[in-house]
């Protein structure tokens, strides 16, 4: 049965990262789980219950959800983490900060640390954007998929079509291939689903910039990552993490494993 795992740290934070959570479950039939770490068993009867919530939106309908505290460590970002992968969901949901700069470094991220040690593709839902659930109601019609290199442009277009197989958009849209500089256009051989196109488009300057000028008006972002593969990335980040820290909209990101 397909799972979906929704990290929450039980503020009104988590209640857009949630929402998505609740409607991608409902829409494909999954199993969903709410995480939160914490060593007091109460605090599950403080994660929101996902069937009251569909029922406030009008939805007729249930999810099979299980709400979950976790405890095993002293930091509670290993906790969820620990607890996740005990899971091994199909897709996790996150919520996240826009943080850029010093920030950064004294604050951390709890999304990025997550979707760097999960082996799921991570949907990470930034608090001061839109998202492409409202109310209840899902809207995904434009996804932009940047394609720098053979595996990322697999693997990438590969999980942006299999996140809509799962969501069900009610209406066709457009499947954006995004190359960034001069380079080789990179082959991405993707069969769309009914009403959707696939567009190839070419940008000028850095991966950030481009993808977050293109993102402009989309309503999600899938980026291939490999992770901190270099001192650059300990430093200020891989792309798919600068990427996330300005972009207009929910992103998800990849995994790229070494077979």
């Amino acid at each position: 049965m397909l799972s979906i795992a929704h990290a929450t740290a039980l503020t009104s934070e988590d209640d857009l990262p949630f929402a998505h959570a609740v409607v991608l479950a409902f829409r494909s039939d999954a199993k969903l789980y709410s995480v939160h770490a914490g060593d007091d068993p109460r605090a599950a009867s403080q994660i929101p219950d996902a069937n009251a919530l569909l029922a406030r939106w009008g939805v007729e309908g249930r999810v099979d959800h299980e709400r979950i505290v976790h405890s095993c460590c002293e930091d509670p970002v290993d906790t969820t983490i620990d607890a996740l992968r005990r899971l091994s969901p199909d897709l996790v949901v996150t919520g996240t900060h826009h943080r850029e700069g010093i920030l950064r470094f004294l604050v951390g991220s709890r999304a990025e640390a997550i979707a760097e040690h999960m082996d799921a593709p991570t949907l990470i839902v930034p608090h001061e954007e839109r998202g492409f659930v409202a109310d209840g109601k899902l809207r995904l019609k434009r996804v932009v998929v940047p394609v720098g290199d053979p595996e990322s442009a697999h693997h990438g277009t590969e999980r942006a079509r299999w996140l809509l197989d799962l969501a069900h958009p009610d209406a066709g849209g457009e499947l954006i291939l995004l190359q960034v500089g001069t380079r080789r256009a990179v082959e991405a051989n993707l069969a769309m689903p009914s009403g959707w196109t696939c567009v190839r488009r070419q940008r000028e300057g850095s991966v950030e910039d481009a993808v977050v000028s293109e993102a402009t008006d989309a309503d999600l972002i899938v980026m291939a990552t490999r992770g901190h593969d270099s001192l650059t990335d300990a430093l200020v980040g891989s792309h798919t993490e600068r990427v996330l820290h300005r972009a207009p909209c929910p992103v998800l990101s990849v995994p790229l494993r070494p077979s």
